[in-house]
């Protein structure tokens, strides 16, 4: 059984796909559970209380409840953002300016936005790739309210549609250019097997019809929807003002 690679990722998040200014409100929104929060907390032996002890995020730090650690409210919206920007991504080169702008609790529902701070393709930001380009992506995670809970600042290497990756195993390009002819020459010798000789029409025995058992279409994958500018600048107010929320009732 065969399948088209290309197939299990999307068309439209190309190197070309991507213009500055765009702004993106991904498909989906994910509500942080308990357990997402305690156990990568423990598993990375990160020691702050406040992320895993009920009674000390009450005591110490005047929160009703545990706080999300941070490492995880980041994975959560870039990983809602990635369908749409590192489905054709070759390489992750670097992220920076991550900003925690509120607490997220346990039971809060995280939405992602991204905004396209820029793009460049020129060789000195390939590192050693062909046919690919730098995106320079500004994410935000949003919570149910409203608010802005976290931001953070991703560049990577997005394919172009011209994106190969026959002959990548080749560092000397008149090594790579004699593959690719060889390569060619291949396909155009290739011939098809040769068909069966035809029987006389007389001895043809027609097959009785068979049903046919169709399966249903599969649903198309949600995809994240282009939104005006003034998304970002709404969130950005809404993260120039954020305060710490009052303590919730138990």
């Amino acid at each position: 059984m065969s399948f088209d690679v290309a197939g299990l990722t999307g068309k439209d998040n190309f190197y070309e796909d991507f213009n500055v200014g765009d702004v993106y409100e991904h498909a989906r929104g994910k509500t942080m559970e308990p357990i997402e929060n305690v156990v990568i907390t423990n598993l990375v032996l990160n020691t702050a209380q406040l992320h895993f002890n009920e009674d000390a995020a009450e005591k110490l730090g005047g929160q009703p409840h545990r706080v999300v650690f941070g490492g995880v409210t980041a994975s959560l919206v870039i990983g809602l953002a990635m369908q749409d920007t590192g489905e054709q991504a070759v390489e992750e080169v670097g992220l920076d300016k991550v900003r925690f702008r509120l607490p997220v609790m346990h039971g809060d529902t995280l939405y992602a936005f991204t905004e396209v701070l820029g793009k460049n393709d020129s060789e000195e930001f390939s590192r050693g790739h062909r046919e690919v380009g730098e995106i320079h992506f500004k994410h935000y995670g949003v919570n149910q309210r409203g608010e802005t809970v976290f931001e953070g600042e991703r560049r990577v290497l997005i394919k172009k549609r011209a994106f190969s990756t026959f002959g990548l195993e080749y560092e000397d390009p008149e090594t790579v250019a004699a593959v690719v002819v060889a390569e060619e020459r291949v396909i155009d010798t290739f011939t098809p097997k040769r068909a069966a000789k035809a029987k006389p029409a007389g001895l043809i025995k027609k097959a009785a019809p068979k049903s046919v058992k169709t399966k249903p279409a599969k649903p198309a994958a949600p995809k994240a929807k282009r939104v005006k500018a003034k998304v970002v600048k709404k969130i950005a107010k809404l993260a120039s003002k954020a305060v710490h929320p009052k303590k919730r009732p138990r």
